[in-house]
């Protein structure tokens, strides 16, 4: 083990030293070890349609890095969809004027430079891309496809090579099949699998006590110049979910980058999870479900049948994922129950309809009640009150009317939440400090140019759905505020 200057704390033998250590191997943790590999992105001179932005990029020295500029001064008077600038600042330059629906050239270019990397390491439970890998492939993006990209590798570029030549059109949607091997792919041909340990489960981060300990200063031997090398800060342990092997790194950084669907969101009622197997959270696991009802039924399923033999599916939620739920059992003629707390609502209203007509149509759906839809019924303004184990389901109404379905499944998709259970208790990462934190509600609270946490002890940083950016077009700027904030604290530490 590479001497780490901490005294005070035990420190496991075996235990190995990273300058980084990035916990998540979604887009945000992949994004990010891009950049640590020495991979930076470059202005290439193109004008851009902010012309004070163009300004702002021009004034700087040729051939500088934007890792190596002043992002707050790049990213003043940016506005987005994002609330952190260095994401607007990246966003601006990857797909200039995409909210205005313009497909305007990128204006950054990327260059290696191997003297640049830092030695990290990247953990996840699953395969590289994080989520993306446990969730139902079939469901198509939000996103537009060339937005789920990762600097070095189009994505439009790499299914016509998956697809033997076929591109998707500008305005089109990947499948999630798509985007979760594009982001395998990805990790591996752009040399980042060295960085990597995949299958395993962070148990517990905890800060080093570095009271007594002080940076070591060594000299070169062939040209004499004094260096500083930093303590190490954390304490990152787990184990490998093949075997079972724990391991502990320690560093003087660590990286919060697990996004948001860690954890689905409960409804809290009885029965809820006394029934696992038909009692389902996710659309993976209800896909499956679906699929036996589907053998257990009789007769033709080209149309929608007028008598189903089945009880219907009861699925729980007004957002999405339920959106997607009613889509699923609909392809497969199945009867459903749509209960949501809220009238019809917004749903996919913000989408453009001739993009996104599934959850138009599912809006649709709700708004009328069913009335129009054969073997669907929603029950708006109700909440699940019970779930009994002989698949009955108690609901209340809007006027405290309560009423017994019996149900074949129940599929409750309200929301997720990440799982940080890993990290000492009572930090009080969000925004709101006395809050859990929530990627949409409460994100963790971080410097706005370097992503660091706010109420965290030294060298914690947070970038992606944990830091408030949902979106994977947005992912790059978080990526780039940690890799320059960690680039200039390297160059202080280097030579004295």
């Amino acid at each position: 083990m590479r001497d780490c200057n901490v005294h005070g704390t035990s420190i496991p033998d075996g235990a190995v030293y990273k300058e980084v250590v990035i916990i998540g191997n979604g887009p945000s943790g992949i994004a990010l070890s891009y950049l640590l590999a020495g991979n930076w992105p470059y202005y290439n001179g193109g004008i851009h349609p902010d012309e004070m932005l163009t300004a702002r990029l021009s004034g700087a020295s040729p051939g500088r890095s934007i890792v190596k500029q002043d992002l707050r001064f790049l990213s003043q008077g940016l506005e987005g969809r994002s609330n952190n600038p260095v994401s607007l600042l990246m966003d601006t330059l990857n797909h200039p004027c995409a909210d205005l629906g313009l497909e305007l050239p990128s204006l950054l270019e990327w260059h290696r430079h191997p003297e640049c990397q830092v030695d990290h390491i990247v953990l996840g439970k699953g395969p590289p891309g994080g989520s993306w890998q446990a969730m139902d492939g079939n469901v198509l993006t939000i996103s537009l496809a060339s937005w789920m990209q990762l600097p070095g590798i189009e994505f439009r570029a790499w299914e016509a090579a998956e697809n033997a030549g076929v591109v998707s059109s500008r305005d089109s949607r990947a499948s999630v099949a798509a985007v979760a091997r594009y982001y395998y792919d990805y990790v591996h041909s752009q040399g980042l699998a060295r960085f990597f340990h995949n299958g395993c489960v962070v148990m517990c981060v905890h800060p080093l006590d570095i009271s007594h300990s002080q940076n070591t200063d060594t000299i070169d031997p062939e040209t004499g110049v004094q260096y500083c090398q930093p303590q190490a800060l954390w304490r990152v342990e787990g184990f490998d979910l093949s075997n079972s092997v724990p391991f502990c790194y320690v560093c003087r950084r660590v990286v919060l980058a697990t996004g948001s669907t860690d954890l689905p969101n409960r409804l809290g009622v009885p029965g809820e999870l006394a029934n696992p197997t038909w009692v389902l959270h996710d659309l993976r696991s209800l896909e499956m479900a679906f699929d036996r009802l589907m053998e257990e039924e009789e007769g033709d399923r080209e149309g929608v049948p007028t008598e189903p033999r089945c009880d219907p599916v009861l699925i729980v939620g007004a957002g999405l994922s339920a959106a997607d739920a009613v889509l699923a059992a609909r392809f497969r003629s199945l009867p459903i129950m749509h209960v949501f707390r809220k009238k019809a609502g917004t749903l996919g209203k913000q989408l453009p309809e001739n993009m996104y007509p599934e959850y138009h149509k599912v809006h649709q759906m709700m708004s009328d009640g069913g009335a129009s839809y054969p073997c669907y019924r929603a029950l708006a303004e109700h909440r699940v009150l019970e779930i009994s184990s002989d698949h009955k389901v108690r609901v209340i109404g809007p006027d405290n009317t309560v009423s017994v379905h019996r149900v074949s499944v129940v599929a409750i998709l309200i929301g997720s939440h990440p799982d940080l259970n890993f990290l000492p208790p009572g930090l009080g990462l969000g925004v709101k400090s006395s809050e859990p934190v929530d990627c949409r509600s409460n994100p963790i609270d971080v410097d706005p140019y370097t992503h660091r946490v706010v109420r965290a002890p030294p060298g914690m940083y947070a970038l992606g759905p944990l830091a408030g950016d949902n979106f994977v077009r947005f992912l790059q700027g978080g990526a780039v505020a940690i890799a320059s904030h960690i680039n200039k604290e390297l160059q202080h530490y280097t030579v004295l």
